[in-house]
């Protein structure tokens, strides 16, 4: 046994280093080569320089970029219910509001998932689409906005990420997806709608279950919002911005964009739209928060969720959970290691000393 988890461990340590590597050259934040070695011994990527602003702030209370990667491990060997995004909505649909699935694409095949819309083939999506207008293609394990594919019908026309296309271009991009899933597309509501129209706006709320009391408590939350280059989604690295939520009221702090031009910008109103990001208030917050809760305290060995929720004019959805979480959203606001619950958690589950 103990070799196993040695040889285990040594492939995790491989595994992240690795994925280190590819995301210091994928970084499209200005950084240099003495930085970025600098950085990279204290376990921090170039970019968390500007990004964390080290020039003021202290660096031993920010979570580092390898520390986040351990993070993935921390479920283990329960990641799974997170990773498999058909299998998070059936394990949590009872206690929570999550859009419908139906149906796996497996190499190009339709399998359906759902009694009411046995979506079997092409034809049934489509009928499905003339009946609904919109659904959405997601990949089953990933993250981050990545791989998605909004389909919607606009009068006769079909649509895929806003390029019109052909019944015979639909059909080739499903033929070509694998471990893919369709789900039910969820119409954000107004207050989403107000901070950028073009895209869905999630909040991303972290859990944490507290290794001395084995419930569930929200260290920190954010607001995503979307922009021309972040569309169709409202991914932060891609360009969106990112505001802090006051866990107590629900109301957003200054969003602040992914500093590709080697400053963080903070911005009161959206940059493109004017529409208003700081002192917004987000709609049902004591009841999202409330539920979250709850759905983590369900099954306290998944101890590390990162929830990805969208409001509605009616309450809520949870699109996914995440199995460990970007923190560069996160921490642009505050350090996490400042909160001594956090601190406990994270040295509990070995990602820190």
């Amino acid at each position: 046994m103990k070799l196993k988890s040695r040889i285990l461990q040594i492939y995790r340590g491989i595994k992240m280093n690795r994925t280190f590597i590819l995301k210091q050259r994928k970084s499209s934040v200005p950084t240099d080569l003495k930085n970025n070695i600098k950085l990279a011994r204290k376990g921090f990527l170039g970019e968390s320089k500007t990004i964390y602003n080290f020039s003021k702030n202290e660096m031993k209370y920010y979570l580092s970029d390898i520390q986040r990667l351990r993070t993935r491990y921390i479920n283990a060997p329960y990641s799974f219910i997170l990773d498999e995004k058909v299998v998070f909505e059936s394990m949590y649909k009872s206690r929570l509001k999550i859009p419908q699935s139906f149906s796996l694409i497996k190499k190009g095949k339709l399998i359906p998932l759902h009694q009411e819309y046995k979506m079997e083939n092409i034809n049934d999506l489509i009928r499905y689409l003339d009946s609904n207008e919109k659904c959405v293609i997601k990949p089953i394990r990933n993250g981050g906005g990545y791989g998605i594919h909004i389909l919607s019908k606009i009068d006769n026309d079909y649509y895929v990420n806003s390029k019109r296309v052909t019944f015979n271009e639909i059909s080739r991009i499903v033929e070509a997806l694998d471990d893919y899933f369709v789900s039910e597309f969820i119409t954000q509501g107004k207050f989403g709608a107000s901070l950028y129209s073009e895209t869905t706006n999630t909040i991303r709320i972290v859990t944490m279950i507290d290794p001395a009391t084995n419930k569930a408590f929200i260290p920190i939350a954010v607001q995503r919002i979307g922009n021309k280059d972040s569309s169709p989604t409202d991914n932060w690295t891609q360009g969106g911005l990112s505001a802090e939520i006051d866990l107590e009221t629900g109301t957003l702090g200054k969003g602040v964009t992914y500093p590709r031009e080697g400053i963080l910008t903070y911005h009161d109103y959206h940059p493109e739209t004017q529409s208003k990001i700081s002192n917004a208030v987000i709609p049902h917050w004591d009841i999202i928060k409330k539920e979250i809760l709850e759905a983590a305290n369900l099954y306290p060995y998944i101890s590390y969720i990162g929830w990805d929720v969208v409001t509605t004019d009616e309450g809520y959805m949870v699109l996914e959970g995440n199995n460990f979480t970007d923190v560069n959203l996160l921490q642009v606001h505050k350090p996490l290691l400042k909160d001594e619950r956090v601190v406990a958690f994270y040295k509990t589950h070995g990602i820190i000393k």
